[in-house]
């Protein structure tokens, strides 16, 4: 919600509630816009243009520091990078996107919905060293590091809800 639609919420509350009672307005807090500090690239791309869609079977190329939307798929569909770590359920949906990193380092893949996530090269996972939930109303649900080495990698996503995901993946300094 920006921060105009907030403000004109707050004034058409504040009416309101004097319509109702010639007492003094209730005192509304206005709250400024979400920002993520966790995930600068979030919401954008470089140069600041609108995320783009992708689709994800059988992979798409993310782009490091792009923030990307994914068609996923049902689960069933999905040609899997590597077994799935839990049972998928009926509702499932995944997908797979291939990343290249040039510099050795830390990586967060940010997601705007929650979905497993798995990164994958020559076949074996590569382990997560942190998680984190996003701060509320950043639009980010889930953060997930790992130690990535030069090379390409899957990104495998699964048990998600929705039929596509906001997707960002950035090197930490």
């Amino acid at each position: 919600m920006g921060a105009k639609h907030v403000v004109m919420s707050a004034l058409v509350a504040l009416g309101a509630a004097s319509a109702v009672s010639a007492q003094a307005p209730v005192p509304v807090k206005i709250v400024p816009p979400c920002a993520s500090p966790d995930f600068p690239v979030w919401g954008r791309r470089p140069g600041g243009a609108a995320p783009v869609w992708l689709k994800t079977v059988p992979a798409s190329d993310l782009a490091l520091d792009d923030t990307v939307f994914l068609s996923l798929v049902p689960i069933g569909a999905v040609p899997l990078a590597f077994p799935l770590g839990k049972p998928a359920q009926p509702r499932d949906h995944g997908g797979l996107a291939t990343v290249h990193v040039a510099i050795a380092g830390t990586y967060r893949i940010g997601l705007g919905t929650r979905a497993w996530i798995d990164v994958v090269r020559d076949g074996k996972p590569v382990a997560s060293i942190a998680h984190k939930m996003g701060e509320p109303c950043s639009g980010i649900a889930k953060m997930v590091d790992f130690r990535l080495a030069p090379g390409a990698y899957t990104v495998q996503l699964s048990a998600a809800a929705d039929p596509s995901v906001r997707i960002a993946i950035t090197r930490l300094p």
